[in-house]
């Protein structure tokens, strides 16, 4: 019978430990921008043109921060980006968010979310999207998406 190396121990107890917080809660998983299962829109058709919302978590976990990636079709040079967070059917207060542009031409923005006592909450996504840049006489459009978080 072969004996564990201890090494192997050593390094196999460090990724089972890293993977929760100091709760002891598993912590939410990065993974490539998508849409969420519980969103209740993915792709936004506006005077824009598509707008994808899109997530870099498997799940919203509260208490756990995760980014929000708002990516556009085309490439919309003066295009202003803002928005805030809201609870669906309990007031948690507005969360606002601020998007910054970065050099893949998407917005992100990084974003933490109370807990409450429910098990899962839904979120008002508020988005305000604004060309400013003159030629297009100052096109607004405000959309909302709505999604769901859940308890660690």
């Amino acid at each position: 019978m072969s004996s564990i190396n201890p090494l192997m121990f050593a390094l196999l107890s460090l990724l089972f430990l890293n993977g929760c917080d100091r709760q002891g809660q598993v912590a939410a998983l990065t993974v490539k921008p998508h849409c969420l299962i519980s969103q209740s829109d993915c792709v936004i058709n506006n005077v824009f043109g598509k707008i994808s919302v899109l997530f870099d978590v498997e799940k919203v976990v509260t208490e756990h921060a995760f980014n929000i990636i708002i990516k556009s079709e085309k490439d919309i040079v003066d295009l202003k980006v803002t928005g805030y967070l809201e609870g669906k059917e309990m007031f948690m207060g507005k969360i606002p968010l601020f998007f910054q542009k970065n050099d893949s031409g998407n917005y992100i923005t990084e974003t933490y979310l109370g807990s409450c006592s429910e098990e899962k909450m839904v979120w008002r996504m508020w988005l305000t999207f604004t060309d400013s840049s003159g030629n297009n006489n100052n096109r607004k459009e405000t959309v909302f998406i709505d999604f769901t978080s859940s308890r660690g």
